[in-house]
């Protein structure tokens, strides 16, 4: 699908970040394979995991402020939208710009706002605000080595698509974009040191602002595109796309650990992992999408026309 290499490919110097994070050495990780074909399987037996207790310990407390409280029936219905979502993006970006009053990219978010208003209902993301970390680079760190052994993240990520390339780098992803994520505070944060001009009583959790902080730049997208036709480049669209993608990848991800939950189907400190993981990619892929085709600079809009 257009796009589709943005999220295929990791540079050096963020594959470098990726596998010094992990604790892995180049050469061991590549096991005599080309260096841009290691993926996250092949890293299990090389990282070792060392919070899987207290990662368990968050994740019971998540899951008994939960027990009962997740709508199974919904998750799985709405999901499917959002995998039909994800799979339909490849014929939303052949349609070009939107025509007036065309909502091509809204529509697809359409699933995901309603399990993202179940989630918050049932106060999801409340609890997974108060019992899971900030995002310190140690936290960043012990997350990315559980989720090298968490097997559904590879599961849940192949049944939207996702290849073990593009898993291995919206994984790689959040590691090199680990001081952008300690920029979202949880709110308790504003509670202990408050902001002048910021009631915290109005901001969301984290997670809740990663979910639908992500859906409402998916919102906005058909607006940006008619109004910045004439700047935007193919190869900006494409990357764009990409974002979009990796955004749904992410909630899939977070709406499937919700449901697993609610199905009593996932371990504690792989919920802890995937609710953790989930909300890093989603806030990487909407970073990456402002600088990708909403902040547009100069040297990257397309042409003038007559030239310039």
């Amino acid at each position: 699908m257009p796009g589709e290499h943005h999220y295929s490919q990791i540079s050096d110097e963020d594959r470098r970040e990726f596998l010094k994070v992990l604790g892995v050495a180049s050469a061991a990780a590549t096991g005599g394979s080309a260096v841009d074909d290691v993926t996250l399987s092949d890293l299990q037996d090389l990282v070792a995991v060392e919070s899987a207790g207290e990662f368990a310990r968050r994740g019971e407390a998540i899951r008994n402020d939960l027990s009962g409280a997740l709508d199974a029936e919904l998750l799985a219905t709405e999901m499917t939208g959002v995998a039909d979502a994800i799979e339909g993006l490849s014929a939303v970006r052949a349609a070009g710009v939107p025509d007036r009053g065309e909502e091509l990219y809204a529509e697809l978010t359409t699933p995901a706002w309603r399990i993202d208003d179940h989630l918050t209902e049932v106060d999801f993301y409340a609890s997974a605000e108060a019992n899971l970390p900030r995002f310190t680079s140690e936290h960043i760190e012990r997350m990315t080595k559980q989720l090298v052994h968490t097997a559904s993240l590879a599961g849940t990520l192949s049944e939207v698509g996702f290849d073990e390339r593009e898993q291995t780098a919206l994984v790689a992803n959040v590691v090199s974009q680990a001081d952008r994520l300690a920029l979202w505070e949880p709110t308790w944060v504003l509670e202990e040191a408050p902001v002048e001009e910021v009631n915290p009583d109005y901001v969301s959790p984290l997670q809740k602002r990663a979910a639908s902080g992500a859906l409402l730049w998916i919102d906005g997208l058909d607006k940006h595109l008619r109004k910045n036709e004439v700047l935007i480049t193919d190869e900006m669209l494409d990357d764009g796309i990409a974002d979009v993608r990796a955004m749904l990848g992410g909630f899939y991800l977070l709406s499937a650990a919700a449901d697993r939950l609610g199905r009593g189907e996932i371990s504690d400190e792989e919920l802890t992992a995937l609710v953790s993981g989930s909300a890093a990619i989603m806030i990487a892929a909407q970073t990456d999408f402002q600088y990708d085709l909403v902040r547009i600079s100069d040297d990257m809009r397309a042409p003038r026309l007559g030239g310039d």
